[in-house]
């Protein structure tokens, strides 16, 4: 019975490595989504407007990344800290 329970609590902790690396993962493919969708837009922009007008766009892209990387250093944070809150839960007793 003892190896029962020992597999399962395996497969279940699997799992959960697989949730975090998941999270993870999708926060970065979305932030290199977002930055590598808006330089595309500005190549294409640059290639068929003139050299001068572009330019305010790519401080607006500067911006665009600078907000895009803080959401993803604050998700990620988030996430740690919940995965820390609930690793501890599980070490602590609970009082009555």
């Amino acid at each position: 019975m003892a190896v029962v329970v020992s597999v399962i609590e395996l497969g279940v902790g699997l799992i959960e490595l697989v949730g975090e690396v998941a999270k993870t993962l999708s926060l970065s493919l979305r932030l290199f989504g977002n930055i590598f969708a808006g330089e595309v837009l500005l190549t294409v922009l640059a290639g068929i407007l003139a050299f001068g007008l572009p330019v305010p766009f790519y401080f607006l892209e500067l911006l665009v990344g600078i907000i895009q990387a803080s959401v993803f250093a604050i998700l990620f944070m988030a996430f740690s800290a919940v995965a820390m809150m609930d690793l501890h839960a599980e070490e602590e007793p609970q009082h009555a």
